[in-house]
């Protein structure tokens, strides 16, 4: 739990995308440098995982967080303006794609099998409910922090109250949430050094360089023989692709839905709030619905999310991006609770990073499209000329409401393709999950 608190705990979240754009490059640089976190994560992603199942999970959390410290310092020590911007900040993405590759799956996989070992395996989803609400809390905190010091003002103010010189300008302060992400960098590092590996309960056969690829591709032909791991996984794709581009630029939405600077944090903290209340019904909605009736569920809040957040109303329509994060935390939920019941140990870091790999894909995919579509929208003229706060505004929105029809399109399809795929659809009418799978005829 303090792994994954301190490892997503970034001050920056609340000003990701502004904070970029201060360092001094374009909306276009910031969708490639977001397509090139995602290919760091694609190439890396179920290699990782697969060495995670085979030399052991922890080995792999220690180099993510030595990774994440490299990946703060870069953002931290470069000098802006300057010619290294870019570069660093390029290198601040591949590294950082690295360590989430490295802790894609290992994470989840060793906290899971010490369970097992324990025997408390169905205990997971109370631990997904506590990690929810602690991580919530530490969120809150955190969101509010970095929003804060972004700007000079709060400090500024307190300078003055204090009777010091109230002379910070956005120079001086918009790197303080890194800096202070630096030292939950420094924290993951203490916490992976102190961690221990649980009793294997089957050790791995293959060794020697070539071993992680041979487990790779022997988890991913396992995956394809079990349909419903392929739908789990799939499905967090459907859902995660449009949420994820649309929290990414959060911060413009905010901006232009007339929300300031100060207060992104405090939206986020809201967004954490409402996250430690729904983690009672969410473990619920895991232990006791069935998985059809959740599919349905997320569709819907998806569908109101996108539609409202698309709406850019001023002020109001920050509940809506709210509503796509609690959707965001629903979905992973869910998810680590179904995969989780119908992978072994001996694969489970493989087949979790095969997800992550699944989600990293469609989500670079759609930065690019997204980034396109913006730049090719206002070349365009689409939206009108002049913009309530830049000239990307109206192009920014256009290309948002997209967002919506393409969610509406791509369920039907999924939904057909689980038709066709699934023969045994029963299995999602079970209520707490799907079960374990017992082989591969059971699983279709």
């Amino acid at each position: 739990m303090a792994f994954r608190i301190l490892f997503n705990v970034r001050f920056y979240y609340p000003v990701f995308m502004i904070l970029f754009l201060d360092f001094g490059i374009t909306l276009e640089q910031f969708g490639l440098l977001n397509a090139a976190w995602a290919a760091a994560i694609v190439l890396l992603e179920v290699p990782s995982g697969a060495l995670a199942d085979l030399i052991g999970r922890r080995r792999l959390l220690v180099a993510a967080g030595i990774l994440m410290v490299v990946e703060m310092l870069a953002l931290c020590l470069v000098p802006v303006p300057s010619a290294w911007v870019f570069s660093a900040l390029l290198l601040n993405r591949i590294v950082s794609g690295i360590a989430e590759a490295f802790a894609s799956g290992a994470d989840e996989a060793l906290a899971y099998d010490s369970l097992v070992a324990a025997g408390k395996a169905e205990e997971w989803p109370r631990v997904l409910e506590r990690l929810m609400q602690v991580g919530a809390i530490v969120t809150m905190t955190g969101m509010v922090t970095g929003s804060l010091l972004y700007t000079p003002g709060p400090l500024n103010t307190v300078a003055s109250m204090l009777g010091l010189p109230a002379t910070l300008t956005d120079a001086d302060t918009f790197r303080l949430p890194v800096w202070l992400t630096l030292g939950s960098a420094i924290g993951v590092v203490l916490v992976t050094l102190s961690m221990r590996e649980p009793p294997r309960q089957q050790q791995p056969a293959a060794t020697g360089l070539l071993a992680p690829f041979r487990q790779t591709a022997a988890t991913g032909w396992w995956i394809l023989g079990h349909p419903l791991v392929m739908v789990v996984i799939l499905a967090g794709v459907l859902f995660d692709q449009p949420i994820r581009q649309l929290l990414v630029v959060s911060s413009e939405i905010y901006r232009q839905i007339q929300i300031p600077e100060p207060a992104f944090g405090f939206v986020a903290a809201g967004t954490a709030i409402v996250s430690l209340v729904a983690a009672g019904p969410i473990r619920r909605l895991a232990m006791e619905t069935t998985p059809q009736r959740n599919f349905v569920v997320i569709s819907l809040v998806t569908c109101l999310g996108l539609v409202g957040t698309a709406c850019f109303v001023p002020w109001w329509g920050v509940v809506f991006s709210m509503l796509l994060s609690l959707t965001m935390r629903m979905l992973m939920f869910l998810q680590s609770h179904y995969l989780n019941q119908l992978v072994s140990s001996d694969r489970r870091a493989t087949v979790l990073s095969f997800r992550g790999l699944a989600i990293n894909i469609s989500y670079g995919v759609m930065s690019l499209v997204f980034s396109a579509a913006v730049a090719a929208a206002e070349a365009a003229g689409v939206g009108g000329t002049e913009a309530a706060v830049g000239t990307e505004d109206p192009a920014f929105r256009f290309v948002a409401g997209l967002l919506p029809i393409y969610f509406v399109i791509a369920t039907g399809l999924f939904v057909g393709g689980v038709a066709w795929l699934v023969r045994d659809r029963g299995r999602f009418c079970r209520s707490g999950g799907f079960g374990a799978v017992a082989d591969d005829a059971g699983s279709r």
